[in-house]
């Protein structure tokens, strides 16, 4: 998914990398045979004690716990959750459980391209009464912690700004236009 957003002349094109989100059905859950009854369910206990799906349509992994919790991952809209929890509800063996906790996005990872590399001494500089973090030897850009938000917005030399830790898709964004723009001023 990505979304379109034009300020001051500069048009920005947010994409949605990813929406981690999880809900909760009651009751506690036999996980051998959940996956023996669901195809292409993977259950390993010895290296993961959960069932792990993978479904193309929309494209996702799920996991399932044994105390109801279910997980997805690789999600890029609000849609393509309902329609993931729905997809996994609607196996035989899941349809009779309801839901204890409603599916809940935990974490947005959404990204900007700048069309072309920034000055890293300029970002430096820009950013660094925010407390910017450059480690090369970590991570080959730069970290910038939006105030007590829990978003990190990583930006990358070559002009790539990832906003991730948000829970709400205008707190990504805003995150990212927060850079975008003042990187653009420069």
């Amino acid at each position: 998914m990505s979304l379109l957003d034009q300020r001051n002349g500069a048009v920005m094109k947010v994409v949605i990398e990813n929406i981690i989100a999880a809900c909760k059905i009651k009751g506690n859950l036999d996980l051998k045979e959940i996956a023996s009854s669901i195809e292409d369910a993977r259950y390993q206990p010895e290296v993961f004690k959960g069932i792990t799906l993978d479904r193309d349509n929309p494209p996702y992994r799920s996991f399932i716990l044994e105390d109801g919790t279910i997980k997805f991952h690789g999600l890029t809209s609000e849609d393509g959750m309902r329609s993931a929890l729905d997809d996994i509800l609607s196996t035989s063996i899941l349809n009779k459980f309801s839901i204890e906790e409603p599916l809940k996005i935990q974490e947005i990872v959404a990204s900007v391209d700048l069309g072309g590399p920034v000055d890293a001494k300029m970002v430096y500089d820009e950013f660094q009464k925010e407390g910017v973090i450059y480690d090369p030897s970590e991570l080959p850009g730069f970290i910038l912690n939006v105030g007590s938000t829990g978003i990190e917005v990583l930006i990358f030399p070559e002009g790539k700004i990832i906003s991730k830790g948000a829970t709400d898709l205008l707190d990504a964004v805003s995150s990212l236009q927060m850079v975008y723009g003042r990187i653009n001023e420069k």
